[in-house]
């Protein structure tokens, strides 16, 4: 692992929640998405756990209606920083 933990939440921050958060298309629901992801990625005890949850959160059942919701109104989505997320690793 090449990043730290501070490092991982921070680029999702600046790449994906805070960009769809202050999206002027967001309503309450995707809101409340971004507050509860930030809030699981924040209880994660090490930058290997930050990547698991990245990783795992793109094949539920809510990560994939986060998905749905987030393109219809043009926010970034974890789908679309994986590639620099997965170099920010160190994975290949």
């Amino acid at each position: 692992m090449d990043a730290t933990k501070e490092e991982l939440i921070t680029f999702l921050e600046q790449n994906v929640l805070i960009p769809t958060e202050t999206n002027p298309k967001a309503d309450i629901t995707i809101k409340r998405k971004i507050n509860a992801t930030r809030m699981r990625l924040n209880k994660q005890v090490s930058a290997e756990k930050v990547r698991q949850y990245f990783w795992s959160a793109m094949s539920t059942d809510r990560g994939i209606d986060s998905y749905t919701k987030l393109t219809t109104i043009g926010a970034p989505t974890f789908e679309e920083v994986r590639d620099r997320f997965k170099t920010l690793c160190g994975d290949k």
